[in-house]
Order: C-alpha cells, then structure tokens, then sequence
C-alpha cells in the first residue's frame, strides 16, 4: 500500500514537470526520470509490448518532451525515412510476394546495388528508373521527384 502512494507521489512530480524543455538541465533530469521510469517498470513487469498503464503512458509524454527538444535544441541526425518511392517499390514486391533477390533480378541489378538502393544507401541510376517504370509500371513523376 505504501509502494503504491509512492508511485502516484512519482507520477505527480512528474506531471508538474515542465511540458516544454528549453535548458539542458531540464532535458537531463527528464532523461534521468525516464530512464527510472523503465527501470523500475521492466522490473515490474510492466513494460511489455502493447501495455497501457501509469508508467507506459509516462514514459511516452516525457520522451516526446525529449524529442521536441533534440529536435530544436541538440544537433542529432534524425532517423532515415524512406521516400514514396521507396515505399512504392517495397510494396509492389510485397504485393506479389516476392522476395528482394527475385526484385534485383526483375529490374536486372545486382542484389547488393539493389539493396543499397532500397536502403537509402545509393542513388537510382537513369537505366534503373526507366526500368521501374517499364516493369513495374511507377508513376515517372514519382520517380523524377524522389530519385
């Protein structure tokens, strides 16, 4: 009974935290109360996938915090997103069932080449935008844009 009183004792301090950081400090003490957060509620058993609780949804309003101020404030690359494009070639091969390997040799490239260009890793050469078009019939101003 007193370990639940000090959970909601927890959760109120941390409600009343700042909504916007704007100081580094801020933005460790914030990391710090997350990385508590987790701790404590891993040995709890209560930070499984698909868990919705006092601690879960703490732990997502404090790491958006935390985001927004890498975002604004701290020089940290942002994650690769795929382009339309991208997406678009994924899921004809999805669509059809096929594997990344049967895409490479549909499109005539070497898997690797074809693997780097999934992945962001390597441009889409002229031959092989003619080539996405023809076969797998995308829309050439999707490709113009995002090649």
């Amino acid at each position: 009974m007193n370990m639940i009183r000090l959970m909601h004792q927890q959760f109120k301090v941390m409600k009343n935290m700042v909504k916007k950081l704007t100081t580094r400090k801020e933005y460790d003490e914030v990391r710090a109360a997350v990385e508590g957060l987790i701790a404590e509620a891993t040995e709890k058993g209560l930070l499984e996938p698909d868990m919705d609780n006092e601690y879960t949804r703490q732990i997502a309003e404090l790491s958006k915090q935390m985001a927004q101020f890498e975002d604004e404030y701290l020089d940290i690359m942002p994650l690769r997103q795929k382009t339309p494009l991208i997406k678009c070639i994924e899921d004809y091969f999805y669509a059809r069932n096929m594997k990344q390997k049967d895409g490479a040799k549909l499109l005539g490239v070497n898997e690797s080449v074809f693997s780097q260009v999934l992945s962001g890793k390597r441009r889409i050469s002229m031959s092989l935008a003619k080539r996405l078009h023809s076969r797998l019939g995308i829309d050439s101003d999707l490709i113009l844009e995002y090649a």
